[in-house]
This record gives C-alpha cells, structure tokens and sequence, in this order.
C-alpha cells in the first residue's frame, strides 16, 4: 500500500512541476515578444538608440532565463532564439534596418512558436 502512495505522491510532483514549467515558459515567452516587439518598433519609428537598448535588454533576459528553460526543453530550441536575439543589436546598431528588422519576426516567431510546442494539446502528445 505504501508504493501506492508513494507512486501517487511522485505523480503529483511531477505535475506539478510540469504545470509550473508551462506557466514560467508562457510567462517568458510573452514577455520576450513584447520586448522585441517594442525594438522593433522603436526602430520603425527610427529611434535607434532605443531599439538597440531593447534588444540588448532581450538578449539579457533570455540569457538569464536560458538557465531554467534548458533543464526541461530541447537545447536545439533554446540555441536557435538566443542565436537569432545575439545579433539583434549590432543590426540595429550598424544601419541594417531591414535584416534586423526580418530577424525580429524571425524570433518572434521561433518564441511563439516554443511556447505553443509546451501546451499540453493532442497535437504536441500524440
């Protein structure tokens, strides 16, 4: 009878660890397109100087983050956002308005899209 319990206490954490993790990537996820949304905007309305503070800000915060997020996610997926954040602000800085402004929907993209891949939907199980 013990092992049951056991077995269901060790259920209950892993969920809830799984619940908190969905929670912390919807949280980040939101937050880091709102950054980049705001960069790219800034640069849009030719305010360069505070389209690269943005973009440095999200490349602080995925950094920071990153540490968390590679304990339960495919590391492929974490290398291909931070990757395409990394360059965001030498673009804006440098006058290459167009690429940064491609690379800014390109992350957008990749974050949204990890954050959909966490939901626990039939599609992401089965």
């Amino acid at each position: 009878m013990k092992r049951i319990w056991i077995s269901f206490g060790i259920f209950i954490v892993l969920t809830g660890v799984c619940i908190v993790g969905t929670h912390y990537t919807s949280k980040l996820s939101g937050q880091m397109v709102q950054t980049v949304e705001e960069a790219k905007n800034a640069e849009q309305r030719g305010e360069t100087a505070n389209a690269v503070r943005l973009s440095q800000k999200a490349v602080d915060d995925w950094q920071n983050a990153h540490s968390v997020l590679c304990l339960y996610m495919p590391h492929s997926k974490l290398e291909a956002i931070g990757q395409t954040l990394a360059g965001l602000p030498m673009l804006c800085q440098y006058d290459g308005t167009d690429q940064f402004l491609a690379d800014c929907n390109r992350c957008i993209e990749q974050i949204e899209y990890l954050d959909e891949t966490e939901i626990p939907t039939p599609e992401n199980i089965f």
